[in-house]
């Protein structure tokens, strides 16, 4: 028996992997286009098929079906794909200050925002840590890069032995793998940017930033 062709194989994969409805719902509604002009631009899919797919009726729709839908837009298949990826927040993401989520360790008396959704390849947001309190690399995964700016307060810190104290603006890059400790002994709480790459988070901090929705953080 004949194997399918590889690039057969990927295309039924990413087919598969977006939905296809939604995608071309949203890029009929920007363009301007009625149903029936994007089937009459297309040369090859019907008005009810059409439908289909926007509903969800059709999840897996066939290379033609696609090539049809790209040729309406004026677009080519894989141009399709991308505008897919645009609306999924691995590839796509715009926020604003409040941040993706947030993960609450109140008994670190730190909470953690990140900017993005959660991601291993890096983290970016910010860290809150309140009057008294401190962390050190025990709270994180140790590994990558490091990059620390102090936004509001001061902190002091330690790495690898040396001391050092941290005002607003103040900024320090350094390797995941080294010992350090930062605390507040400062009345007020303080606010740090902090961006790793990869994720310094471990597994628990995923599995609990999980159960909060950008509605609950501030």
């Amino acid at each position: 028996m004949p194997r399918p062709r590889k690039d057969k194989q990927d295309t039924a994969a990413s087919v598969q992997s977006l939905d296809v409805g939604r995608i071309v719902r949203r890029l009929r509604e920007e363009k301007g286009l009625s149903g029936a002009e994007l089937c009459r631009r297309g040369k090859g899919i019907e008005p009810k098929t059409l439908v289909a797919l926007e509903k969800g009726r059709i999840r897996n729709p066939s290379i033609a079906t696609l090539e049809a839908l790209a040729r309406g837009f004026g677009i080519t298949v894989s141009d399709l794909f991308r505008q897919g990826e645009l609306g999924d927040e691995k590839h796509f993401y715009l926020g604003t200050q409040k941040g993706a989520l947030r993960i609450d360790l109140a008994a670190k008396g730190v909470q953690l925002v990140s900017f993005t959704p959660l991601a291993e390849e890096f983290f970016c947001g910010k860290l809150l840590l309140e009057s008294g309190r401190s962390f050190d690399q025990t709270l994180f995964v140790q590994r990558g890069a490091f990059f620390v700016m102090v936004l509001v307060g001061q902190i002091e810190g330690v790495v690898e032995g040396r001391k050092m104290l941290l005002r607003e603006g103040s900024n320090l890059f350094f390797s995941g793998e080294m010992r350090f400790c930062f605390s507040n002994p400062f009345q007020r709480n303080a606010t740090l940017s902090l961006v790793t790459a990869p994720s310094c988070l471990k597994p628990r901090c995923f599995s609990a930033a999980s159960r909060i929705s950008q509605g609950e953080t501030s």
